[in-house]
């Protein structure tokens, strides 16, 4: 960092003034030469295409865009852009409720998905099924007593045409989603999405799928434009969807699988989440349409305010270095030197992630993480990998079970290279097998893409 004075200079400032009760050292010192520059670089290269190509409205995604859309609100403010930042209230789980309206039975295409320790009970809430109703769903299958057992892949996919046959759930699923239906479409308009404004969405990323929800949604209540998308990284593209419209930074399907090795969307989601809960959905609240949430407050909240407090002092603190701005992003100061610093701040970030020390990895593996739509965080992100366990992750057998299409006879973890870097029975090889093996796989799937994107004339 210390070749992009400006960045380091920040970081280093920041670092003096933080609050040393903020956290354990490893924390800080991550958050202000890592995590803060890197999620900065980004906001800034948003906007600075946002203002090129003539947009003239952001809405950030909760809860991933929380960080996201005070930084740029603050710098939108301080150098006059011609940018209006919005916060959308929204997940996966408050858009689908409404989209299975317009999807019928390929809502299960959504319900039956994998993830870790996916259990029936977290299926039938997808479909937005209370606990009365998922047990009467379960009970009607004959299985109500296997409704908390953590389920296979294979025996997600199988639970598909059971589901599908299950009047009683499917009766409740269209049920819900009319219901659901009406409120995620005012949310919506309430919002200006609907309205004949320039605008795209930006996110944390990953598959692409919230623009494909909103941009069904919108289409259904009669507004055809081609929703855009700025996302921090992209594993792959929304099935269906036009590539063009996505815009991604650290990563895109086609490219950028070193850094996809090393990097963990996991620990991305928990340190630059907000710290409100998630939004389950909408309903009137003061005569307007609010979010619902999960639970009353995310459990990594009192980090996430320290890390906030952060972000915001290294955008204060960039702001004066590079001076006042008048609605321009084209100075170096600015755009080409957040473009000159992005591959320094890709190697640090990979080996936050991807390379953690035993320090790092014992202060960011507390956060608490769950992967699921309906659920709220729940388990640590990272905890030390036994022996059994440290062998499962060897680079022979995980390719063995990948060619055989064979499951991880253990509990995933969220992020592994943590795990591995806490265990007693691990070593620095161990590190470099687990990187080799996701290089290898996510290169198979970029080759894929670029075929999938010739054919299609992408």
């Amino acid at each position: 960092m210390k070749r992009h004075p400006l960045l380091y200079r920040c970081s280093e400032q920041v670092y003096r003034e933080s609050e040393k009760g903020a956290g354990r050292e490893p924390w800080r010192a991550a958050f202000c030469y890592v995590l803060a520059p890197a999620l900065f670089g980004y906001v800034l290269w948003v906007l600075e295409d946002a203002v090129k190509s003539g947009k003239r409205r952001l809405y950030f995604l909760a809860r991933d865009g929380y960080m996201m859309y005070l930084a740029a609100e603050y710098l939108c403010s301080a150098w006059h852009l011609p940018l209006e930042c919005r916060y959308l209230y929204c997940s996966r789980m408050a858009l689908r409720s409404g989209e299975y309206r317009l999807l019928g039975e390929n809502s299960l295409e959504y319900i039956c998905l994998g993830g870790m320790k996916v259990t029936l009970e977290k299926m039938l809430g997808r479909g937005g099924l209370n606990r009365e109703e998922a047990l009467a769903a379960a009970s009607y299958m004959g299985l109500a007593h296997e409704m908390h057992r953590p389920l296979s892949y294979e025996q997600i996919k199988d639970m598909k045409p059971l589901l599908k046959a299950n009047p009683l759930f499917m009766e409740r699923l269209e049920a819900h989603a009319e219901e659901e239906y009406t409120y995620v479409i005012g949310y919506l308009q309430q919002e200006g999405l609907l309205e004949e404004v320039p605008f795209a969405l930006v996110d944390s990323g990953w598959t692409g799928s919230m623009q494909r929800s909103i941009q069904r949604l919108l289409e259904s209540a009669g507004c055809h434009k081609k929703v855009e998308g700025y996302y921090f990284g992209l594993y792959e593209y929304a099935e269906g969807m036009d590539p063009e419209t996505y815009h991604p930074w650290y990563f895109a399907p086609e490219h950028g699988n070193c850094r996809k090795a090393f990097f963990c969307n996991n620990l991305f989601e928990c340190v630059f989440s907000s710290p409100e809960g998630m939004a389950k959905g909408y309903r009137w609240q003061e005569g307007r349409l609010g979010p619902v949430f999960v639970a009353e407050g995310n459990p990594n909240r009192k980090r996430i305010q320290a890390g906030l407090a952060i972000l915001i002092r290294y955008a204060e603190c960039y702001v004066r270095h590079v001076g006042k701005r008048d609605g321009s992003m084209t100075q170096k100061t600015s755009a080409e030197e957040a473009q000159e610093c992005r591959p320094v701040l890709f190697r640090l970030l990979s080996s936050l992630m991807g390379r953690p020390s035993k320090g790092e990895a014992a202060a960011f593996g507390r956060y608490a993480f769950d992967d699921d739509v309906t659920g709220e965080e729940k388990h640590r992100i990272a905890h030390a990998f036994t022996a059994t366990q440290v062998k499962e992750e060897k680079f022979l057998r995980r390719l063995r079970r990948y060619m055989l299409r064979k499951e991880h006879p253990a509990l995933q973890s969220a992020w592994p290279e943590a795990c591995l870097v806490l265990s007693d029975a691990a070593g620095g090889m161990d590190l470099v097998q687990a990187a080799f093996y996701k290089f290898l796989l996510y290169s198979k799937k970029s080759l894929e893409q670029a075929r999938r994107n010739r054919r299609n004339g992408t």
